[in-house]
């Protein structure tokens, strides 16, 4: 039986956080710059993962790759939002990733080993001519094991990566409203 959520609603996925910002455009506009959006554009981006890094150039072992949202699986598009997927092993010092090129290969996979991550991005109508897009992150760790391998990951990245996130959404208002 697995062990009740740690999620603030009890939803099925073992690690959560959720993030929003109001952005005058529309949803289309936002989620074109969203799927454009790169993360190594961001110096804190860059410096996280630096940091993120130093445990393996430490240890002489792999070194975590320079993620982007097109190292992700796109999971589903819509008009209203963008779901990615990624599986790995985040605590190895190499984040232990796979590669899925479909869909269905990254639900068909039934690796117990690894953590499975959902990156969603909704938008929804607002007032006065705004839209929220809201980014929200699900992990479901398959076994006690795997659990207890990524909450100390979890609790050491949680707070820069909602940093991180929250930078995002910022800087995808900018680009967003600088085209409106």
């Amino acid at each position: 039986m697995r062990p009740k959520s740690i999620c603030a609603n009890n939803e099925p996925f073992d690690f959560s956080e959720r993030h929003s910002i109001l952005i005058r455009a529309l949803p289309r506009s936002i989620l074109d710059c969203t799927r454009h959006y790169r993360l190594n554009d961001d110096a804190l981006f860059r410096a996280a993962l630096f940091l993120r890094g130093l445990p393996a150039h430490l240890l002489q072992a792999p070194s975590p790759p320079a993620l982007e949202l097109e190292d992700f699986t796109l999971l589903s598009v819509t008009d209203r939002s963008l779901v990615y997927g990624l599986k790995g092993a985040f605590w190895h010092t190499d984040y232990g990733l796979r590669r899925f090129d479909t869909p269905i290969e990254f639900f068909g996979n039934r690796d117990a080993s690894l953590a499975t991550l959902i990156l969603s991005f909704t938008t929804a109508p607002a007032t006065q001519g705004r839209t929220r897009l809201v980014t929200q992150t699900h992990v479901l760790c398959p076994t006690r094991h795997v659990r207890r391998r990524f909450l100390p990951y979890w609790v050491v990245i949680r707070l820069g990566s909602g940093l991180l996130r929250r930078r995002m959404l910022s800087q995808i208002k900018a680009q967003c409203e600088r085209r409106a």
